[in-house]
């Protein structure tokens, strides 16, 4: 029988039901981007917001931020970790198609 282990799953919704966060790793499973191509893919954000969400998204290891040097820009990617969360979108848009539309 399946148990219900609160304190995960009250993690794994601060996760994924902050807002931007479902938009921002469907991004990034398109491959490693720059901050302005985020900005672009992601629609109604603000910068501000999108920064504040990928430095959160870094600190729980679902994003990695890549510093280039030669020519100087930041990337960011999804890690392993988020790779495997952004596994489940397509999953959750299938439920929504089969059940609510």
């Amino acid at each position: 029988m399946w148990t219900v282990d609160t304190e995960k799953l009250f993690t794994a919704y601060r996760i994924i039901g902050t807002k931007w966060t479902i938009h921002i790793l469907c991004t990034l499973s398109q491959g490693p981007m720059k901050f302005s191509d985020i900005y672009v893919n992601v629609p109604s954000i603000s910068e501000a917001i999108l920064s504040k969400r990928l430095k959160e998204l870094q600190s729980d290891h679902l994003v990695k931020r890549i510093c280039l040097t030669h020519p100087s820009k930041i990337m960011y990617e999804l890690t392993p970790k988020g790779a495997a969360l952004a596994a489940f979108i397509p999953s959750l848009m299938d439920w929504f198609n089969k059940n609510i539309n």
